[in-house]
C-alpha cells in the first residue's frame, strides 16, 4: 500500500543496542546493518570477536579481495610475487590437467610397420619382370597403461587404388577412384591375448611384374597402400594406413641409333641416343647433319646451322569409364572418355656449339650436348596401366638452317640466298627410374630346399616308362677271386722284364693261377755301360805299342 512503511526497514528511536537486540536478524538484514554494529545473539555457537573486525564470512575465501581493489586499498605494495604466484599455480594446474587429458587419449594399442625388404622396384619390361617382393612384420605395441588387450578381429589388406581426375561424373567417388585389393593377410582365428610390450606378426607377398608404377601425373594417380585393422572386444578399433612406392626400373643398354631424310633436300640427319632416360640428371646426344654442300662444276650452295632447340614432351593419355549410375551420360556400360595431355619437361636452345666441316664430300655439321628433364615439374616414368592410364615421352629437336652461295675459287666470297629452313626431329624416349645395383629379388635370393629337384635324376625305360629307383635287398654279392685271373703277357715292357719272365714261366705255367708274389719285382742291377759304347771307345797309345 502507498505510504506503508515496513518495519524491517526503519530504525527505531531507542538506543541502537536495544532495537539490534529486539529484532531479529535474518539473511537479507545484513545489508543494512553497518560495520560498526555489534550482533549480541546468533542461532549457532559462533566464535566472539571483538573490535571493529568483519564476520567470519568475510574472510573466506569468497569474500577475499580482487587484484584490482588490493592495488587499489594498498598502493604501496609489492603485488608482482602475488602476481607470479597466481600464475605459477594456474600454470600449474593447466599442467596436471593437460597431463590427465593426454593420458586418456593415448589409446592402449598401436600398429606399425616394419619393412625387411629393400625398395619396391620391378626390372624390366612388364611383359618379362619377375616383380618385387615385399616382407615385413607388423608390429603390436600395448602400452603399460592398458597392461592386456584382447583382439577378436586383425587383418591386413594390400590394396591398389586408381583414381581419375577427369571423371565423367565429378562428384561421384565411383566414377573417379577405382580400388582392388591385391592379397589379405587374417591374423587371427579366434581371439587373442595381447599382454604389454610389442608383438610382431610377420607377412610378405610378390608384386607380379605387369602392375604399374606408382605415380602422380596430371590425369590421373596410381597408388598402393598397406591397411591394417585392429579391433578389440570392448569394440575399440586401430587402424594403420601406410603408402607403399612401386618403382619400374629398364636396365640399359646399347644407344640407340636413327636417321632422318629431309627431302627434297639432301640433307640428313643422324642422332645418337641412351638407350633408358632417368628423370634426374643429364644425358648426352650426338647429332650430325651431313649432305650441306651442294657443288656444282664453278658454284656451290651450302646449308649453314643458325639455331639448334630441343625440348622434352610429355604425353599423358587416359580413359574415364563410368560407374552403373552415370553409364548413360557416355552411351553405356563398357564405355568411356578419352582424355589427352601434353607438356614440356625439359627444354633448351643453343645458338654455338657445333662443327661445320664444308670441305669433306658433301659437307658434314656435328655437335653434341647434353639434354635433361626438369624435376621441378614432376615428371613421370613411362607406363601403361590396364585402366587406361598411359604415359610416353619424345624427345623433339628442330634445326635452323641457312642457305648460302659461294665459287669454288673463293669460297670466302659468301653469299646468303635468303633461304632457310627448319629441320625437325622426333625421337622415343624411355624414361624409367635408375636401377641401382638392377640385381631382382630372385638372382639374389638364396635357393630354398624346394627349388631344388630330385637327385640322383631318373631313368627312362625303352618304352617311355620312368623307372623307380629302389634299394637292394639280395643276397650280399660275392667278391672277385683274383687267382682266377689270366697272367697278362702284355705288360711286359723291356727287354729284361721279358728275358726274367720267359725264366720264370716254365714254373709258372704248372700252377694255376697267378699270385700276389708274382707281381712283386726282383731288385733290379745298376745299368751297365751301352756295348756300343765300348765298341767305339778309340786305342790308347799303350796299347797301340803293345
Amino acid at each position: 500500500m502507498p505510504g506503508r512503511l515496513i518495519p524491517n526497514f526503519v530504525r527505531g528511536s531507542g538506543s541502537l543496542h536495544s532495537s539490534v537486540s529486539s529484532t531479529p536478524i535474518h539473511s537479507n538484514a545484513s545489508s543494512t546493518t553497518s560495520v560498526n554494529e555489534i550482533i549480541t545473539h546468533a542461532t549457532g555457537p559462533k566464535k566472539p570477536f571483538s573490535g571493529h573486525g568483519t564476520p567470519d564470512r568475510a574472510r573466506s575465501p569468497e569474500r577475499r579481495l580482487s587484484f584490482s581493489m588490493d592495488h587499489l586499498i594498498h598502493p604501496h605494495r609489492d603485488h608482482s610475487k602475488d602476481k607470479d604466484k597466481r600464475k605459477s599455480l594456474a600454470r600449474a594446474g593447466r599442467s596436471k590437467e593437460r597431463i590427465t587429458r593426454e593420458e586418456l587419449a593415448v589409446p592402449p594399442v598401436k600398429l606399425d610397420v616394419l619393412v625387411e625388404s629393400p625398395p619396391l622396384v620391378c626390372y624390366g619390361n612388364p611383359s618379362n619382370s619377375t616383380g618385387a617382393l615385399f616382407s615385413g612384420r607388423l608390429r603390436v605395441n600395448v602400452t603399460e597403461l592398458a597392461g592386456e588387450v584382447i583382439l577378436n578381429h586383425f587383418d591386413v589388406r594390400l590394396v591398389s587404388k586408381t583414381t581419375t581426375k577427369k571423371p565423367v561424373s565429378g562428384h561421384c567417388p565411383n566414377c573417379q577412384t577405382r580400388t582392388d585389393e591385391l592379397t589379405r593377410w587374417n591374423f587371427l582365428t579366434e581371439a587373442l591375448h595381447l599382454k604389454s610390450g610389442q608383438h610382431d606378426f610377420p607377412f610378405s607377398y610378390l608384386f607380379p611384374g605387369h602392375l604399374p608404377a606408382t605415380c602422380n601425373g596430371a590425369l590421373g594417380q596410381v597408388e598402393y597402400y598397406l591397411l591394417a585393422q585392429a579391433q578389440s572386444i570392448v569394440g575399440e578399433e586401430f587402424t594403420l594406413k601406410m603408402p607403399l612406392n612401386l618403382r619400374r626400373a629398364l636396365l640399359p643398354g646399347n644407344d640407340k641409333s636413327s636417321i632422318r631424310i629431309f627431302p627434297p633436300t639432301n640433307l640428313t640427319g643422324r642422332i645418337v641416343l641412351p638407350s633408358v632416360v632417368h628423370p634426374i640428371g643429364n644425358f648426352p646426344v650426338e647429332m650430325t647433319l651431313s649432305g650441306v654442300v651442294d657443288k656444282g662444276d664453278e658454284t656451290q650452295t651450302r646449308w649453314r646451322l643458325r639455331k639448334m632447340m630441343w625440348r622434352i614432351e610429355e604425353h599423358q593419355k587416359i580413359v574415364s569409364t563410368a560407374c552403373q549410375k552415370h553409364s548413360h551420360k557416355i552411351g553405356g556400360e563398357g564405355k568411356g572418355v578419352l582424355h589427352q595431355e601434353t607438356r614440356i619437361i625439359g627444354h633448351n636452345e643453343e645458338k654455338s656449339g657445333w662443327k661445320t666441316d664444308f670441305d669433306t664430300a658433301g659437307g658434314e655439321i656435328s655437335m653434341q650436348f647434353d639434354a635433361s628433364i626438369n624435376p621441378t615439374n614432376n615428371p613421370v616414368c613411362d607406363m601403361e596401366a590396364p585402366g587406361g592410364l598411359e604415359v610416353k615421352h619424345n624427345l623433339v629437336i628442330e634445326l635452323i638452317v641457312a642457305e648460302e652461295f659461294c665459287p669454288n675459287r673463293n669460297t670466302r666470297l659468301i653469299t646468303p640466298t635468303g633461304a632457310a629452313r627448319v629441320l625437325r626431329m622426333q625421337f622415343n624416349l624411355n624414361v624409367t627410374e635408375r636401377s641401382g645395383l638392377g640385381i631382382s629379388w630372385d638372382e639374389e635370393m638364396p635357393p630354398v630346399y624346394e627349388d631344388v629337384p630330385a637327385s640322383p635324376p631318373g631313368y627312362t625305360k625303352p618304352d617311355d616308362t620312368r623307372s623307380v629307383m629302389e634299394d637292394y635287398t639280395g643276397s650280399p654279392l660275392p667278391l672277385p677271386e683274383y687267382e682266377d685271373l689270366e697272367r697278362m703277357e702284355s705288360l711286359r715292357l723291356d727287354s729284361d722284364s721279358t728275358h726274367s719272365s720267359n725264366q720264370s714261366i716254365p714254373s709258372i705255367r704248372g700252377r694255376r693261377g697267378f699270385t700276389a708274389d708274382d707281381l712283386m719285382t726282383e731288385q733290379t742291377p745298376p745299368p751297365s755301360e751301352p756295348a756300343s759304347r765300348a765298341v767305339s771307345r778309340a786305342p790308347s797309345v799303350d796299347s797301340s805299342r803293345e
